[in-house]
């Protein structure tokens, strides 16, 4: 199941333990393309055991004014966190680490029988990239 996201500082802490990033969605209400990814792609990946110790899933309503924690502990709303990672097409999909900072993301749909494997290629670059600092 696809979580709004609701405390990124938590969740950043987890990435951390975990050495995985956050993969967010950042979705408009009545946007074909964001329901098609969600369905598709987000909410199956979800459910599937292997991707619970590979990436943190959440979802953003770009225009919601539902509180969130931000990576640095303060309330925030998720039409500002939009905002902050410059969202405005949609879907946008971004890979971020635990403190916030993008390690990859995927703007809009080409080919929906292709996103899930591209996706999965970001996923492990991005954990490539965390496992490096380290």
């Amino acid at each position: 199941m696809l979580i709004d996201a609701k405390d990124f500082f938590a969740d950043g802490q987890t990435a951390k333990r975990k050495q995985i990033p956050i993969l967010v969605i950042f979705s408009a209400p009545n946007c074909l393309y964001c329901e098609l990814v969600k369905q598709e792609v987000i909410e199956p990946m979800s459910e599937l055991e292997e991707y619970r110790d590979k990436v943190i899933l959440r979802h953003v309503f770009y225009s919601s004014l539902k509180d969130v924690v931000d990576f640095s502990g303060q309330i925030s709303n998720h039409s500002k966190f939009s905002f902050i990672y410059d969202a405005n097409f949609y879907p946008a999909l971004m890979l971020l680490d635990n403190k916030g900072n993008i390690l990859g993301k995927k703007i809009g749909v080409t080919l929906i029988e292709t996103y899930w494997t591209e996706l999965d290629t970001l996923i492990a670059q991005a954990t490539k990239q965390l496992k490096a600092v380290l």
